[in-house]
């Protein structure tokens, strides 16, 4: 089951994602699946009523607040202005194998979830704790081997 966010309900999304990530719009229509996923999907997309899913899977409430998918990012990466930490594409296979990342101390990071990219490869979300960014990529979505 799914419902189009609307009034209020985008508002309050609206608000939660400029205040973590910067992002001024929402170019997607957003449907809430479930009591803690977000998902993504065009205007004539939306018009399916009967369809049991919408859209791509983009977003979910966690205990420490909006967390991207891979996809997320990848949609919603451009448009944020702050909390993205930039990778070098050297660092880019160890990400994907599930490690997490040594940060320094000049960043502008804000504690909590962030977006991981390198260039414009946007890689998922991770927590940041002051000092690293924990990989909080799902364990289907690494690199094995």
């Amino acid at each position: 089951m799914w419902k189009i966010l609307d009034g209020e309900e985008l508002e309050r999304l609206r608000k939660r994602l400029f205040e973590r990530y910067g992002i001024t719009e929402i170019p997607y229509v957003i449907v809430k699946s479930g009591k803690r996923k977000y998902r993504a999907t065009t205007k004539d997309a939306s018009k399916i009523r009967i369809a049991q899913l919408v859209g791509i899977y983009v977003l979910k409430e966690t205990p420490f607040g909006l967390m991207f998918s891979i996809e997320g990012t990848q949609l919603f990466g451009p448009l944020a202005r702050k909390n993205v930490f930039e990778i070098s594409s050297e660092i880019i296979e160890k990400w994907m194998r599930g490690e997490d990342l040594e940060v320094n101390s000049r960043n502008k990071l804000e504690r909590g979830l962030v977006i991981v990219r390198s260039e414009d490869l946007y890689l998922g979300s991770g927590l940041y704790d002051g000092q690293r960014i924990r990989n909080l990529l799902p364990k289907s979505r690494k690199v094995v081997g």
